[in-house]
């Protein structure tokens, strides 16, 4: 897959969930088995805006050259998934979400951080 594409469907994944969850948070709240309170809105609507600003972000930079910016965003990439992937599972660990509600949610973050991963390591220095 083109590095273009990859920074392009990053982006649509992070519009997606970002969108959701800034738009609709009593409905992610739902979809994650957590109790809707005006506490997980603002959460909720917060990290939506975070992630949708990685996704414009990962649009942006869809056509550009190596160079150190895009490898900063690259380990961005990295770097935030891995957080919450571990955040996703210590909290299924301790029972507060249901692992199989995260599925979708972790297939997402392997594809980022593995596509990320792959394209840093492909980089010319």
């Amino acid at each position: 897959m083109k590095r273009s594409i990859f920074f392009i469907i990053t982006a649509v994944v992070a519009i997606l969930f970002g969108g959701m969850m800034l738009l609709t948070p009593a409905m992610t709240s739902e979809n994650f088995g957590l109790e809707t309170t005006p506490e997980s809105t603002l959460l909720f609507r917060s990290l939506g805006g975070m992630v949708l600003s990685l996704g414009l972000l990962n649009f942006l930079v869809r056509n550009e050259p190596d160079s150190k910016p895009l490898q900063a965003v690259l380990m961005v990439n990295m770097v935030s998934h891995i957080i919450s992937m571990g955040n996703d599972f210590y909290g299924a660990s301790q029972g507060i979400l249901e692992f199989s509600k995260l599925a979708g949610g972790m297939v997402a973050h392997v594809f980022i951080v593995v596509g990320s991963a792959f394209y840093l390591l492909k980089m010319k220095s």
